[in-house]
């Protein structure tokens, strides 16, 4: 049998890419993947910072976002945005996947389930053969499993929710915290084309987690549950769909977790199966999508720990502070405070720039300078003039 140059094994944004990337820089390719096209337990927002290399059709994209918001009590602090898009995560997965397949890469329709190295070559579910492996098959998937120790559910964010079949009045994206004082985690409301997609993002295992969403529901769209994944309405009795979602998702606690190496002289992990996720919120579609493709350079140059040089020099700055700081951030007594600060005039600037991704200075000195305005203007209740209209 042929000997490719990389068995890509999972098909989803970082695997995609990763098998993109490497057919265009002339390596032979495999990808496996067994499930396409498939729905994701996902808010399905590409994030505002780097979405210009995202690579989303508009066949893809289900709205553009207005605006996007950060709840904690009773204060509003709502950011217009001009870049943010929403997609279908089925649409642009399936896309990514295709854009791979036009690269080069062939596919095989097949859940991978052995791994054999022998004479410096991998044996895939022993008839497929690969010099190197990229694993991009998601948190805890087989790869991770065979290369690494599992994800630990203590580093874990759970994340499910419902597609409730309401259509949105306003594009805004929210993040609701402290739903669960002290706990660290958010509820999201997305709105999509012709529905909502609510849900829930917290330390795997918090008990009260679908109750605080639950309760959300109930004081946007009161009802109850009814048969088959069903919601009705209270006021008009009409029942609408609303089913079901959730997955697992990195959520590293640690920071000397991104110590660990997730590549060796013949494979490589990236995206979920790396754990390259923001612990603080649990984003990473751009941390897989730049991830496969700098896994498939490291590869090209015949080195997958070239890998770990990659992503440290992209977006390890990112990974290594949220680390530090999660557990700090979603204290309730951070929290009152950060929201008190950003919503005054001197603080409320540099977080919309900051939430929109054009932020250019360093924001770390800008906000020590900021912070006695801030304070001070905390003090006497004022808040910037784009929230004024908020309640």
């Amino acid at each position: 049998m042929e000997i490719v140059d990389v068995a890509v094994v999972g098909g989803g944004p970082a695997g995609s890419s990763a098998a993109r990337e490497a057919s265009e820089r002339g390596l032979s390719v495999l990808l496996f993947d067994h499930a396409h096209p498939r729905r994701k337990a996902c808010g399905g927002g590409l994030p505002v910072k780097g979405i210009e290399w995202m690579d989303a059709p508009d066949s893809a994209i289900e709205c553009e976002m207005s605006s996007i918001s950060f709840t904690y009590n009773k204060t509003k602090l709502k950011i217009p945005v001009n870049k943010g898009k929403l997609i279908r995560r089925d649409d642009w997965d399936f896309y990514l996947y295709n854009r791979a397949k036009e690269a080069g890469a062939g596919h095989v329709v097949e859940r991978v389930k052995s791994l054999i190295f022998t004479d410096n070559i991998w044996t895939i579910n022993e008839k497929y053969k690969a010099k190197y492996i990229i694993g991009a098959d998601g948190v805890n998937g087989f790869t991770r499993r065979h290369f690494m120790e599992k994800i630990s559910r203590d580093n874990l964010f759970a994340a499910a929710g419902y597609y409730l079949d309401i259509k949105p009045t306003e594009n805004e994206v929210e993040f609701i915290v402290g739903a669960l004082p002290g706990k660290e985690g958010y509820l999201w409301v997305f709105p999509k084309s012709d529905h909502y997609n609510i849900g829930y993002c917290y330390n795997a295992g918090t008990p009260g987690m679908k109750d605080a969403l639950h309760k959300l529901m109930q004081e946007r769209w009161p009802g109850e549950f009814v048969e088959n994944s069903k919601w009705k309405l209270a006021e008009t009795g009409e029942i609408i769909d609303c089913k079901q979602f959730g997955s697992a998702i990195p959520s590293y606690n640690d920071p000397k977790l991104f110590d660990i190496p997730v590549s060796g002289e013949t494979w490589v992990l990236c995206g979920d199966a790396a754990g390259h996720v923001n612990p603080i919120h649990g984003e990473g579609l751009n941390h897989s999508v730049l991830g496969g493709r700098l896994a498939a350079k490291a590869v090209s140059k015949e080195d997958p720990t070239l890998f770990e040089k990659y992503w440290r020099s992209h977006y390890s700055r990112d990974m290594y502070r949220a680390a530090s700081t999660k557990h700090k951030i979603y204290r309730s007594f951070f929290m009152r405070i950060g929201f008190a600060l950003g919503r005054t005039p001197a603080m409320y600037g540099m977080l919309a720039s900051l939430t929109r991704g054009d932020y250019e200075g360093k924001a770390t000195r800008s906000f020590w300078v900021k912070l006695p305005l801030a304070l001070l203007q905390a003090t006497f209740g004022m808040k910037h003039k784009a929230l004024k209209a908020i309640t």
